[in-house]
């Protein structure tokens, strides 16, 4: 019996198309390493025929079975993204994370120790130090002593030779204490004498010490002889013997010791410095002074 061929390419059954070969002017293809194999069997899709209208001249024809790879993806719209791939699907090895190792504990030596031992002591007594320094201070409110010329007398001064000074002073010096609760020794006790920045006496004085709120007053001969002068300073010392006020320093180097309450001693060292003016030899008297002590 005669079967007419169907014409409609709607109703004609499709026809799997081989595999087509890498080509590599094509960027989409994948390569073929990455390409999933086919399975065994392609499920079926029955494709059913349009419905014929009351024009249509062919007849109906049953539903094709057309088989469809399971592999192809089905087709989105153009604007859709394909989904991520994963890395396991491309065959990317993954490699274990290396183990963190910890460090054995070590055990702190003796010496390190020993030393933060004397470190920590060490410390704890310089805050006891500067702590009972400072209650001692305020308890005792020490004071630095002070040395003054209480008088002086020009016994002579007179030129050898023309520039050759020969001269003879006798000094009293009071040494101070102003402290209330401190007692004060003076162990070193040097006192110079210039004439117009020239020494011309020196006089060592015996130790002393001072009780509280007390002072002490010390005879000091000074004796020049021979002292060579220049020109201006024989010009300066015949000048201030006719008006009768001759100027003089004295410069004392004061080695000294405190004593609070009996249990705390510390030494310095003071400075003093007096600038007075004597009436002409061979009774000159203190005129005018002007003293200071430091530290």
């Amino acid at each position: 019996m005669f079967q007419p061929r169907e014409t409609n390419p709607h109703f004609q059954p499709r026809i799997q198309r081989p595999a087509q070969t890498n080509d590599h002017t094509d960027g989409s293809t994948l390569p073929t390493r990455f390409r999933p194999s086919p399975p065994s069997s392609s499920p079926t899709v029955p494709i059913l025929p349009r419905s014929q209208g009351p024009d249509s001249h062919l007849p109906i024809s049953s539903p094709v079975l057309v088989p469809v790879p399971a592999s192809v993806p089905a087709r989105g719209p153009p604007h859709s993204r394909p989904s991520p791939v994963s890395h396991q699907r491309f065959g990317v090895p993954h490699y274990p994370s290396p183990s963190l190792h910890v460090p054995p504990q070590r055990r702190t030596k003796r010496l390190t120790w020993l030393v933060a031992i004397c470190c920590v002591f060490f410390w704890i007594i310089v805050i006891l130090g500067g702590l009972i320094l400072l209650i001692v201070y305020l308890a005792y409110r020490p004071h630095y002593p002070k040395f003054d010329i209480a008088s002086a007398s020009l016994n002579a001064a007179y030129l050898d030779l023309g520039y050759l000074l020969n001269g003879d002073m006798t000094l009293l010096a009071n040494f101070t204490n102003p402290n209330k609760k401190v007692n004060v020794e003076f162990r070193y006790m040097v006192i110079n004498l210039y004439f117009e920045g020239t020494l011309i006496a020196a006089r060592y004085v015996e130790p002393l010490s001072v009780s509280p709120r007390g002072y002490k007053l010390r005879d000091v001969h000074m004796i020049s002889s021979q002292i060579p002068f220049s020109r201006r300073h024989v010009a300066q010392l015949n000048e201030q013997i006719q008006t009768g006020r001759i100027m003089f320093e004295a410069k004392s180097f004061l080695r000294t010791t405190s004593n609070l309450g009996g249990f705390f001693r510390y030494s310095y060292w003071l400075y003093g410095y007096c600038k007075f003016v004597v009436s002409g030899p061979p009774s000159g008297i203190l005129v005018a002074k002007k003293c200071e002590t430091k530290r």
